[in-house]
Formats: structure tokens, C-alpha cells, sequence
């Protein structure tokens, strides 16, 4: 039986699937048979996560498929690491054919299958496989932004080939389709299912779908989780119009348990300029609470000091002002790479401060903390050590303060942390400020969302290229703004021209 759960930003879709979860578990289905696949691994595990801590007797080893789908066919497989293409290969291959390859990567974290590359020829080859379809049937649905030479064009793609055939390597697309033929064979050993779990499903490809129909024999029930006003991936290949069409008894979610009433009716706006076909959602209902919403024209205003956040931009390079700008303010943040802070010098920095006190450090703490002089441990025995015993022998100055001792930390590091220290800023925990794409922000929520209505140049010409691209546009801002739970700020951009209208 094939189910679907549909509903507005947190309406709680992916709790709902785990709720399913826990009720094939408690009806005796093993965990074994249970496969729980996202569109990213950080949304798996945290759903996986969550599902631990209502069964706090199960490890993760219980749950070993709660995952992506090419994170299971990978597996499944037997692949490693150098089976797959990486971006040094895909380096040679534009050097061989004359391209400038800056970057060619998947986003390894994630193991989703997304590429992105600064080359127009390689995202294209990419999107054409991830769709089933042609280079040029791709090439003449000109949703490229560049100049592509047809015969040029052509000549890469044999060489991706090649190469791949030369060295026996794979591409996470590849990946996928192996797995499809593979599990057809008569001889195949398939995972076998009682239930099937996918979450974010507005936002697989083709390829992804057609493996979900290959494990669709496998198994007896299959529930997918989804937005289609939220279907923001289709530059990477995501098919829409399968998570829409997709036959199933519909389980619909009403009440938004996040979006404020005037941030629900600023973000629905969005939707009204969808121009080709979405689920209606008449049901679609905001949380009590009024919300706020206030405009400004710079982040300078805005007192970041208390409180989770969320900046959001169209693109990374937008963002670039604004981590200079957090780092002056002294304010501790996050961003999808990591924390603004190294969190080994953190610890250094306390053990330090603790050592001067009596405290007693191990081996390992002493090796770490004497780097931040430049100096290394001369003995290796496991033991404990307190200041006295190195600072003659180290020229360890016990009087002076952290900022001046660790003479390996660069001076603007020294100053960023003294700053946040002083601003109160609990460094111990994680960042309450995310500064992240608006793409990177889907599925997350933020009490307080700042949104940058800046674009780039490249972003409003690809944006206005097809129809499918003007509404994909609307939904990207429309889940950007939908991740605020009670205050929404909007940044205006004094160039008009280069602002989106929200």
C-alpha cells in the first residue's frame, strides 16, 4: 500500500513518518525491515536520532537503514571512496578537453547526489543523467547559463566515459542505476522490506524515483513525506511531478506548528505566482501566534545578541559581508562548512586557563596545548602533568593570559574570541546564529530568520530562463521564509534591480 503524507513547513511531516515508525515497531516488524531514506544524510540521521531517543534502549547499529538512497546503494554495492569519481578527477578530464575545472564535486556530507561545478559542460552531462535523457535533449531545453558547443559538448562527455571505463569509476548517478540493475538480476540477494519510508520526497530525481519503483516489489508498504511548494531542486535534476503524481492514499497535515500569522501570509504570496501545476493546499493553516515582521535596508540595526538565528541569502557570495561583519560584532556563528570558531582552541584556551589553576592535564591536553607555543612534548608516557613540571623546561610563562601566551594564534582569531567572550557568548555550546543559502536552510527553523533580498546577476538570469525556473524561484524564498517561528526581518538591497520582491 503506498502512502502520502503532504503539508505545509512544519506541519510535522517528518515526525509523522517516525510515529509510522514506531508503530510498525511496536505491531513486531523488525528494524531490520524497516528502511527510512532522506534526501540528505544530516535529515536521516537526525531522524534516526530522534527515533533513539523515544527508544532509548536501541544504538544506531539497530537502525541501519535510516539513510539516503545512494548512501544504501553504495552499500549495497560494496563500494568504497575510490570508486567514485572525485574532483581531481573531473580536473584532469577538463584539462584533457580544454575546460578550466575551478570545482567539480558532490556534496560529500550529504551523499545526495547533488554536483555542482563551476563547468556548464560537466552540470549539464550531470543533469542529462540524472534525468534519463540525452546531452542534447538537455542542451536544447537551454536551461544552461553559458556557451555550450554542441560538438564540444559531446567530445567531454565521450571522455567522461572514457576515463570512467579506463580507471573502473562511478559517478554517484552511475551508482544508482547499477543498483537498479543489479537488484533485478535472478541471482540477486534484494533487501528485503515490510515498510518503506521516504522523507522529503518532493526533492528526488528521476533516477532516485525510478530506484524507489526497483524497491518497490520489496517490500509491502511505502510511506513518502513532502512538499511540492517546497520542490527547490530541480537545477539539480529533482522531479517535482513525481512526488505529485505519485499514486497513493493521502495523508494531509493542516496546522503549521512553526509560521507565524503575517510571515504566513507574506510567504503564501510566493505561492500565488506558481504558474504551473502544485498541490492545492486549502487547509494550509498558520500557528496562533501574530509574528513580526520588520524591514530594514542593512543587518546593522538588528541586535543579534539574544536569541536563535537564521541569515539567510540567495547565495554564498552574498553571505561573505556578513561573516566579516559577525566577527567584528564578536558574535559566535555557524555556517554549513562548521562553527566560526575552532572548537580544539576553545578547549586549549580552558584547559590553560585551569592549568594555571592546579589543574592537572593528560598527555594528550599537554601535546595539544603546547602547539599553541609551537613546541612539542618530548615525553610520550601516558601520565598527568601540572604547570610546574613543563614551565621550566618549556619557558612557559604561567602569568601571562591565554591572547598572549599562544603565540601560534593569529592575532585577528586572539581578538574575535576576546570579543565574544566579553559579549557573553557561551562558546561551550553550539551557535545560536546560522548564517546559511536559502537552499541550505530547508527543513531547519530559527525563532529569528534575517533574509538578504540581494541576487546575483547569474541568479536573476537563471531564474527568469523557463517557467519551471520562475516558480522554482518563488519556492526557494518562499522556504526561506517560512523558516521563522516568531520574528522575520528582510534586508533591502539599494540597487531594486538586483532585489527579489518579497
Amino acid at each position: 500500500m503506498n502512502y502520502k503524507v503532504v503539508g505545509p513547513p512544519g506541519t510535522g511531516k517528518t515526525q509523522t513518518l517516525l510515529n509510522k515508525v514506531g508503530e510498525y515497531k511496536e505491531a513486531g516488524t523488525p528494524l531490520d525491515r524497516i528502511g527510512y531514506f532522506a534526501f540528505t544524510r544530516k535529515a536521516a540521521y537526525e531522524a534516526r536520532d530522534r527515533l533513539l531517543e523515544t527508544y532509548l534502549f536501541l544504538e544506531k547499529k539497530d537502525v541501519k537503514h535510516f539513510r539516503t538512497l545512494h548512501s544504501f546503494a553504495f552499500r549495497y554495492l560494496g563500494l568504497q571512496e575510490e570508486n567514485v569519481m572525485q574532483e581531481e578527477h573531473y580536473k584532469i578530464i577538463g584539462e584533457e578537453c580544454g575546460l578550466r575545472i575551478k570545482y567539480a564535486t558532490y556534496e560529500k556530507n550529504e551523499f545526495n547526489g547533488i554536483f555542482t561545478s563551476n563547468s556548464e559542460y560537466l552540470s549539464l552531462i550531470n543533469l542529462a543523467s540524472v534525468r534519463n535523457i540525452s546531452i542534447l535533449d538537455q542542451l536544447d531545453r537551454n536551461e544552461h547559463l553559458g556557451k555550450i558547443e554542441r560538438d564540444k559538448l559531446q567530445v567531454v562527455a565521450k571522455h567522461i566515459d572514457d576515463y570512467k571505463n579506463t580507471y573502473q569509476l562511478i559517478d554517484y548517478n552511475d551508482m544508482l542505476n547499477r543498483f537498479i540493475n543489479q537488484i533485478q538480476l535472478p541471482e540477486a540477494k534484494v533487501p528485503e522490506f515490510d515498510v518503506i519510508f521516504v522523507d522529503e520526497a518532493q526533492d528526488l530525481s528521476l533516477l532516485q524515483w525510478k530506484m524507489i519503483k526497483a524497491l518497490q516489489p520489496h517490500t509491502k508498504d511505502i510511506y513518502i513525506a513532502g512538499d511540492d511548494d517546497q520542490a527547490i531542486f530541480g537545477w539539480a535534476g529533482a522531479d517535482v511531478d513525481s512526488f505529485i503524481n505519485f499514486d497513493a492514499v493521502e495523508i494531509p497535515l493542516k496546522q503549521s506548528r512553526r509560521v507565524p500569522k503575517i510571515i504566513h501570509q507574506r510567504a503564501l504570496l510566493r505561492l500565488d505566482n506558481i504558474k504551473l501545476g502544485r498541490l492545492a493546499k486549502p487547509w494550509n493553516t498558520p500557528t496562533p501566534e501574530e509574528g513580526t515582521l520588520k524591514i530594514f535596508f542593512s543587518i546593522d540595526p538588528i541586535n543579534l545578541s539574544k536569541g536563535d538565528w537564521y541569515i539567510l541569502a540567495r547565495t554564498n557570495d552574498l553571505l561573505k559581508p556578513i561573516l566579516k561583519d559577525l566577527r567584528r560584532r564578536g558574535i559566535y556563528f555557524e555556517t554549513k562548512d562548521g562553527r566560526s570558531m575552532n572548537e580544539s582552541l576553545y578547549r586549549d584556551i580552558l584547559n590553560w586557563e585551569a592549568w594555571k589553576k592546579g589543574k592537572e592535564l593528560n598527555t594528550i591536553e599537554v601535546q595539544r596545548l603546547l602547539e599553541r607555543f609551537d613546541k612539542k612534548l618530548k615525553e610520550t608516557e601516558d601520565k598527568l602533568f601540572k604547570l610546574n613540571d613543563l614551565k621550566k623546561e618549556y619557558k612557559l610563562n604561567s602569568q601571562l593570559q591565554w591572547y598572549d601566551a599562544f603565540t601560534a594564534v593569529t592575532p585577528n582569531t586572539k581578538t574575535y574570541i576576546r570579543t565574544m567572550r566579553s559579549n557573553g557568548e557561551d562558546l561551550r555550546l553550539k551557535p545560536r546564529v546560522k548564517v546559511l543559502t536559502l537552499h541550505s536552510s530547508k527543513g531547519g527553523e530559527a525563532t529569528n530568520v534575517i533574509i538578504l533580498q540581494n541576487q546575483t546577476r547569474n541568479t536573476i538570469k537563471g531564474a527568469t530562463k523557463t517557467i519551471m525556473k520562475q516558480d522554482e524561484e518563488q519556492r526557494v524564498w518562499y522556504v526561506g521564509l517560512t523558516r521563522c517561528s516568531k520574528n522575520l526581518f528582510l534586508i533591502r538591497c539599494k540597487d531594486r534591480s538586483k532585489e527579489f520582491k518579497i
